[in-house]
This record gives structure tokens, C-alpha cells and sequence, in this order.
């Protein structure tokens, strides 16, 4: 499954994606547990570590809002609200655009580092998925949606003003969104140990600087290039 992708904002990367993947595999547990996770093996002990592999995950056979699904690939919802007024003390909670979603394999598979070329067409799946959903109103009109109820979720009764002005850049998102093609869209994977939840997720970043505007970089150092990520995967002999 080829994929048209222009916008890489998220490239050249390629050392630390390297680095990161072969420290993976270097783990004396790694295949093991990323065998456990993905067979869910009942009674596994995985690896007693921070951020490696556990049995379960907020992402394990997701049963929250779909906003779109393939064969094997749902595409989701960011649950923080894009706007860095909602977390004054912690803008890194924000979400890194107006529109951020998430790619996500319906089966166990840990992470972009666990990986390798008998699965890692998932990455493909996901962005195909994304694209060919964004090109329907009726998919946007979800994102729309999802992205209000996030600014919503992330309301403080003690700092009103902070929803106020999220909700009057939701509808700068309302106004312009239809603007938006597929080109507008980076698709970045955060690896081991850069992850925060042990189940593979895609970001999907919409980069003009208007949708990025009011949410935070702080992840950006982080994100790799899903298809560099990818191509890296494919190439190792």
C-alpha cells in the first residue's frame, strides 16, 4: 500500500530512530514480551520496567470514539485539548495542533521499535486510512466535534477565561478547516522510550502554522517520521 506523503516535518531523524530501535532490540526481554503483548498471553511477566511493554494499555482493544476504521487500523482522537491556555503549568498536556489524531493498530503491537517487516505495513494503513477519510465532510465534521469535546473535558472551573479563548480558536478551526488537504498533514511516531502509552499510536499533526499556533512544540524534538521510521524498518537486512 503506497502512500502520496509531501509534508515530512518530522525527518531527518534517521540516526536517533536507529539508535532507538537497536536499543530496543539489545533488551534480552524485548522479543519475548513484544510476542506476549501481541498474542496476549494470560499470565506473562513482562519486563518490570518504566515505559516497557505491560499486559494492558488505554489503546488495547480500544472501545472509545472511533472516527474512522479500516481492515486493521482505527483513527482517533486526541483526548487533550489542542489549546495550551488549558494547561497553563503544563502546556506539554496540550495537544501539538488544532488537529491531532492518533493512528492506532486494532492489534498489540507495542511500538514503532517493535516493529519489523512483517507488520510494519500498519504505518502505511494508517495514513492511507487517515487520507481517505479526510477527503469526506462527514469525517471532518467528527474531528470537529472531538476536538470540542476535548476542550470541554479539559474546562477549569477555577480559570473560565481559558475555555472562553479555546473555544473562540476552535472556531478559527470551524472557519478554515475545509482548507485543509492531506498535504497539510505529518505523520510522526514517538519510540521507546519517548512514548507515553505502550501501544503503538501514530500522530497526525495538521502543520500550517495557524493550527499549530496555539498548542504546544514540546514533543516535536521527539516525533519521528513515520514513514523514515518505516523505510528504516524495511531496509534492515
Amino acid at each position: 500500500m503506497e502512500n502520496r506523503v509531501v509534508n515530512r516535518s518530522f525527518s531527518g531523524k534517521y540516526e536517533k530512530i536507529v539508535e532507538q530501535y537497536e536499543a530496543f532490540h539489545n533488551k534480552a526481554e524485548a522479543k519475548v514480551d513484544v510476542a506476549a503483548y501481541l498474542n496476549r498471553t494470560e499470565g506473562h511477566q513482562f519486563l518490570d520496567e518504566p515505559k516497557w511493554i505491560k499486559a494492558k494499555t488505554p489503546f488495547t482493544e480500544w472501545s472509545g470514539n472511533v472516527l474512522a476504521s479500516s481492515k486493521n487500523a482505527l483513527i482517533i482522537g486526541n483526548q487533550s485539548s489542542f489549546d495550551t491556555v488549558q494547561y497553563p503549568l503544563a502546556h506539554g498536556r496540550a495537544g501539538m495542533s488544532m488537529i491531532h489524531l492518533l493512528g492506532i493498530p486494532k492489534e498489540n503491537l507495542f511500538n514503532g521499535v517493535s516493529l519489523d517487516r512483517s507488520n510494519v505495513e500498519i504505518i502505511d494503513e494508517m495514513i492511507h486510512c487517515f487520507q481517505k477519510n479526510w477527503e469526506l465532510p462527514e469525517f471532518r465534521s467528527k474531528v470537529l466535534a472531538h476536538q470540542e469535546q476535548a476542550i470541554e473535558r479539559a474546562k477549569d472551573e477555577k480559570n473560565p477565561k481559558s475555555y472562553l479563548k479555546a473555544m473562540v480558536h476552535h472556531k478559527e478551526l470551524q472557519r478554515c478547516i475545509d482548507d485543509l488537504t492531506v498535504d497539510d498533514f505529518a505523520f510522526g511516531l514517538h519510540l521507546w522510550p519517548d512514548h507515553s502509552i505502550g501501544h503503538l499510536h501514530m500522530h497526525i499533526i495538521a502543520t500550517p502554522y495557524w493550527c499549530r499556533q496555539h498548542s504546544t512544540f514540546l514533543h516535536d524534538d521527539k516525533t519521528k517520521d513515520a514513514l523514515e521510521v518505516r523505510d528504516y524498518i524495511i531496509s534492515r537486512q
